[in-house]
């Protein structure tokens, strides 16, 4: 689900920095509106994706890929941008459906919350302090990197439960991380008629951040 990350950037014509109050309000309001209806429909995706067969997993995940280029694709482009952001999320929640029947449903509360208030906290610090967090760049992409080359590493070799509580710690803070970035990106960087990019790039930081949390206090039992 990383790989969105760095795919979600945008160069700015008109930044909400830069922008009236009036198009900054709109453009937040726009983005975290959809971000909302985002992860609702990711929900829905999932309860219907809980009976998935596996052997569809690794095709939808390739369909999902093609629907994150899409999605850049026609950012521009009303009601197309619209439909290629639902139809990711949606999807995105189908293929999760089969992971949440893994953990019980207090361990699924409790990172649901614990998403929530990460992601509420770090999106308000960002707002009140203004702070330009492009620095984190290089360190985001060479934690993304580990993640990605830890997990397989510990999938296929060396199975053991300490690295993978490890990994998803470390992953937490990655995309703890990366919200700091990709909010901070989107007020700076992103040009008000990307919404549907900018709710993107925050929805998968916001899916990652949750699955790593699932993985990190399943991992306590």
């Amino acid at each position: 689900m990383a790989f969105g990350q760095m795919a979600s950037r945008t160069f700015a014509v008109n930044s909400p920095a830069n922008a009236t109050v009036e198009e900054r309000m709109a453009f937040l309001k726009k983005v975290y509106g959809l971000l909302s209806l985002s992860l609702l429909s990711a929900v829905i995706g999932a309860y219907f994706g809980k009976a998935l067969p596996p052997g569809l997993m690794m095709p939808l995940f390739i369909v999902e890929i093609v629907l994150v280029i899409f999605a850049m694709a026609v950012r521009r482009k009303p009601v197309w941008n619209v439909v290629a952001l639902f139809s990711f999320t949606t999807l995105s929640g189908v293929t999760l459906g089969p992971v949440m029947v893994i953990y019980n449903a207090g361990v699924i509360q409790e990172a649901l919350v614990l998403t929530l208030l990460i992601f509420g906290g770090l999106t308000f610090y960002v707002m009140t302090t203004k702070k330009d967090f492009s620095y984190l760049s290089g360190f985001l992409i060479v934690g993304l990197i580990t993640v990605i080359i830890g997990g397989l590493l510990n999938a296929f070799l060396f199975q053991s439960p300490m690295l993978e509580f490890a990994m998803a710690g470390g992953g937490v803070i990655l995309f703890s991380g990366f919200i700091l970035y990709d909010t901070s990106n989107i007020l700076r960087n992103y040009d008000v008629q990307d919404y549907t990019s900018a709710t993107l790039a925050l929805y998968l930081d916001v899916l990652n951040l949750f699955l790593f949390l699932l993985r990190l206090l399943g991992g306590r039992d």
